[in-house]
């Protein structure tokens, strides 16, 4: 009694369509996955942009601010140990800032492009002389990783000198 089978049978039919239903809903969760994933790093990079707006606004909302950073790039000797303490306080806000870009940047959550922005808006301070020897002063090594910090000094500007008009 050998009959040829020329059909599926039901059980072969619903087992291809459960495959294929298994398949799209794979498919569709990675798709969401991936979505998902793209909102989450446009939101990391707005709020990190947000970060650095705010820090930027303080300065100039707040001119002593403003004066100390021109005193720092004009004229570093007139500052007053005040000023210096200022100063010293809105680095480290900076760098908090910097530190926190450079860890989201290397878990991944943020391309190349974003640290390199952002890491340049810090580097911007850092563009005379004095600037880059306040900088290395500070003794960041017990408060940074090594690697953090050789990746800033490589990405140090070259020292510039500045003329602020009156």
């Amino acid at each position: 009694m050998s009959e040829k089978r020329s059909a599926i049978s039901i059980g072969e039919g619903l087992t291809i369509v459960a495959n294929l239903g298994l398949v799209i809903g794979l498919m569709f969760v990675w798709l969401e996955l991936r979505q998902s994933q793209t909102q989450l790093e446009a939101e990391v990079e707005l709020n990190i942009a947000g970060s650095y707006q705010t820090a930027l606004g303080r300065m100039v909302d707040n001119p002593e601010i403003a004066d100390i950073m021109i005193a720092a790039y004009s004229n570093p000797e007139s500052l007053t140990p005040t000023q210096y303490l200022q100063l010293t306080s809105y680095h480290a806000e900076w760098m908090v800032l910097v530190f926190a870009t450079y860890q989201v940047w290397r878990s991944g959550a943020v391309e190349d492009e974003v640290w390199d922005q952002h890491s340049t808006y810090y580097m911007l301070f850092l563009q005379t002389p004095w600037m880059q020897e306040f900088w290395r002063s500070l003794n960041h090594d017990d408060l940074y990783p090594r690697q953090f910090i050789e990746e800033l000094e490589a990405r140090l500007p070259e020292p510039q000198t500045f003329s602020i008009p009156d």
